[in-house]
């Protein structure tokens, strides 16, 4: 087992940018030990908290033979990015990122959704975009990128559009392979398929006040590793109340974002995007 090994790569964004799917597809490969929950949040939340024998205790189920990968996409989140690359990279320099990324305004709609039921707080899209402009900001990819080519070089990062991964699955998949050094024959492309489940966040729900005090609870962290994930979901759908808001915005708002993100987004395609 390896019992003192980093991942050798990391999903670290874009949220709501179709990161589940592709760690979902990514644990189904042979040679791939994905964090099971996915999301471990140490270089965003529990850095300081827990420390890093913590962090290497989630992967000591990794057989040798497996690549450790864990997905996080509040890491190139733009209030949190400044923090969560540089300590990667001091603790990981050589491991691969995944960045994946959505039609900024697109993301932004869903974003909102996600901030609601995150907070527990329903607030119209402007107060929301000026409570937290985190909405807004980690749509900025061009941007975002910078901080992470300050640290790593461009071969260590692999960037997929989600339009593309949408239309072709199987091709990315391949890509991604070659990119992690993992095996792209057709049996283990096979594996990576599945049936999808709708992660829409207006399906999820917004917790209810008996799984929010759970929250709380300074064991709830270790109960919720330890608890299967069917058990997990069952759970939330019991303890989660549906949220009655529409993430669409009004036609003036989305002209607004994408004239002020559509310089950003230019940018970031002409450097990234490639024909599928």
């Amino acid at each position: 087992m390896n019992t003192a090994k980093l991942p050798g790569a990391i999903v670290i964004g874009a949220p709501k940018a179709g990161t589940t799917t592709l760690c979902d597809s990514l644990a189904r490969h042979p040679d791939v030990y994905m964090y099971p929950k996915k999301e471990t949040h140490f270089y965003n939340t529990y850095y300081h908290s827990r420390g890093m024998e913590w962090y290497l205790s989630l992967f000591k189920d990794a057989p040798s033979h497996q690549l450790i990968m864990e997905g996080t996409p509040d890491y190139a989140m733009s209030n949190c990015i400044e923090r969560t690359i540089p300590r990667i990279h001091q603790h990981n320099p050589d491991t691969k990122l995944i960045f994946m990324v959505r039609e900024p305004v697109e993301r932004i709609e869903s974003h909102y959704v996600q901030m609601l039921s995150n907070h527990r707080e329903i607030v119209d899209q402007p107060t929301a975009f000026q409570k937290w402009p985190e909405i807004i900001d980690s749509s900025r990819y061009h941007q975002l990128m910078q901080v992470v080519l300050k640290y790593f070089s461009p071969k260590q990062v692999h960037v997929i559009f989600l339009d593309q991964y949408a239309q072709n699955k199987r091709v990315i998949h391949a890509e991604v392979a070659e990119f992690l050094g993992i095996s792209n024959a057709d049996t283990a492309l096979d594996s990576m398929e599945f049936d999808e489940h709708s992660h829409k966040r207006e399906n999820q729900g917004m917790d209810g006040v008996l799984l929010a005090t759970l929250r709380k609870s300074r064991h709830y962290d270790k109960l919720n590793m330890l608890t299967p994930k069917p058990i997990i979901q069952l759970g939330k759908r019991f303890l989660r109340r549906k949220i009655s808001v529409s993430s669409r915005l009004e036609d003036s708002v989305k002209q607004s974002l994408t004239k002020q993100l559509s310089n950003d987004w230019a940018q970031f395609k002409q450097q990234h995007r490639q024909s599928k």
